[in-house]
């Protein structure tokens, strides 16, 4: 199978390129990277049962406070 001839010529032209140019190059690709969300696959990390071991008993009444308290708290200093 023939190789795509734009990415003959863009490696051709990268061949060319002085260091500088080429460190700039991969700036530029790392944003086109961002820019089309292509990412290596994240790992799952499994979070379950995390705490299990900790002494931490707060109902969900408490964390409903907490926050109501936390917001209002932003409130007030915005």
């Amino acid at each position: 199978m023939a190789a795509d001839p734009t990415k003959q010529k863009i490696l051709q032209t990268i061949d060319q390129l002085p260091p500088e140019g080429v460190k700039e190059l991969a700036q530029y690709l790392d944003f086109l990277q961002y820019k089309y969300h292509v990412r290596e696959p994240r790992k799952v990390v499994a979070l379950g049962g995390l705490w299990k071991d900790l002494d931490f008993d707060v109902a969900d009444e408490e964390v409903r406070a907490l926050r109501q308290r936390v917001s209002q708290h932003a409130l007030e200093r915005g």
